[in-house]
């Protein structure tokens, strides 16, 4: 189930459909609605806060413990404007949370809805400020760490920080079935939840990087003066093109057990990543022959 909402498209995760009847039948229908309205709520802080940074929003999917949107380049924000748009929700639930309490302390609302509001909200709070992705807190930690570990070792980590949360999650559902001989189904969603979103995790890290690469390479006049690398054919094409210079034209000289192969570029080595992120230098146009041909080549 999806729809648009000022030009986001907005989709509805088929766990958030299973749990209305759920609340429904264990006799919960006032925590559905509270933990509704704090998603709600969360979300939307999320949505606030990334337009007000300006970064693009293309896709907002809502699940039982939160929300997951598609920003343009996510790892190419700087560590401040990540932190925000993070932490905007847990910081939007904490707020809810004592509303909540005010309003019932004002007798605004019952004290029955605002204990649930609190607990809604302080759930949806603490759960996502774990520091583990896809969650809130694993952003952070990722915008905290990246610059020290490397984008891709700080995004592994978050990653295995949250597969050892959803084992943690699925054996405390374990340990309460045993006790209670009551199945509780939120923290055996929540594991499903953080499995099923930490590939999509490494794979938004790969594609920014691309993205940024090209960016970097496009910018770059076709009358700008040429230099010269040596690279090793057997080196990805993504790591090659970090040495090139927007200040001018490079070329590669592409070696092969210590043999020189022939010449590349950088706009070649970017057709090579763009088709495919794991491609080596090999995979792109080699220019062989004699120093003309490699020259007209490179001119072309």
């Amino acid at each position: 189930m999806e729809w648009k909402i000022a030009g986001v498209r907005v989709r509805l995760h088929p766990l958030m459909l299973l749990l209305a009847p759920l609340c429904a039948m264990l006799g919960g229908g006032v925590q559905a609605r509270a933990l509704l309205v704090s998603l709600a709520v969360h979300e939307g802080a999320h949505l606030l806060a990334a337009r007000l940074l300006g970064i693009r929003v293309e896709e907002l999917r809502l699940m039982p413990f939160g929300g997951s949107m598609d920003l343009g380049n996510l790892y190419l924000l700087t560590p401040a404007r990540l932190l925000i748009a993070a932490l905007a929700g847990p910081a939007a639930n904490l707020v809810t949370l004592f509303v909540a309490a005010a309003l019932a302390q004002w007798r605004a609302i019952s004290p029955q809805a605002a204990l649930q509001m609190c607990n809604a909200n302080a759930t949806l709070l603490l759960f996502n400020l774990l520091p583990a992705l896809p969650l809130d807190g694993g952003r952070a930690l990722y915008a905290l760490t990246h610059r020290k570990l490397g984008q891709r070792r700080a995004a592994r980590l978050g990653v295995r920080l949250g597969r050892a949360l959803a084992v943690l999650l699925v054996a405390f559902a374990a340990y309460g079935c045993a006790r209670t001989h009551r199945l509780n189904l939120s923290p055996l969603i929540a594991a499903l939840f953080i499995l099923s979103s930490g590939r999509r995790e490494l794979d938004a890290l790969t594609e920014a990087d691309v993205e940024s690469l090209a960016r970097l390479v496009l910018k770059a006049a076709d009358v700008l003066p040429a230099r010269v690398l040596a690279v090793d054919g057997s080196t990805s094409a993504r790591t090659a093109l970090r040495g090139r210079s927007p200040a001018s034209r490079t070329l590669y000289a592409v070696y092969s057990g210590g043999a020189l192969r022939g010449f590349t570029d950088d706009r070649s080595l970017l057709r090579a990543a763009l088709a495919n992120p794991a491609a080596t230098v090999a995979r792109a146009d080699i220019w062989t022959g004699s120093a003309r041909r490699i020259e007209n080549a490179a001119r072309a």
